[in-house]
């Protein structure tokens, strides 16, 4: 499975038209009450991602799919402790 995020042309066309009205904040950069706030909508859609520490979000998919399931992330784990 591939994250959405780099394939949007699998991504539904929901999800398309909240990333479009996004865009413009993406490519400024999001802070974390961006990407939270995003997220939200995004899972209104039955979709999530996670996002790093610098607000960067990756691995969209549907809820439910664990984050190793993607390609790129196998052998990570969701929630990990440091």
């Amino acid at each position: 499975m591939k994250d959405l995020f780099e394939t949007p042309e699998l991504m539904p066309e929901a999800l398309q038209a909240i990333l479009q009205k996004w865009d413009k904040r993406i490519r400024n950069g999001l802070t974390y009450d961006g990407c939270a706030a995003l997220q939200n909508e995004i899972e209104k859609e039955g979709y999530t991602f996670d996002y790093y520490l610098d607000a960067e979000p990756y691995g969209l998919r549907k809820i439910g799919t664990p984050l190793e399931c993607l390609e790129g992330f196998e052998g990570e784990t969701e929630n990990e402790t440091f």
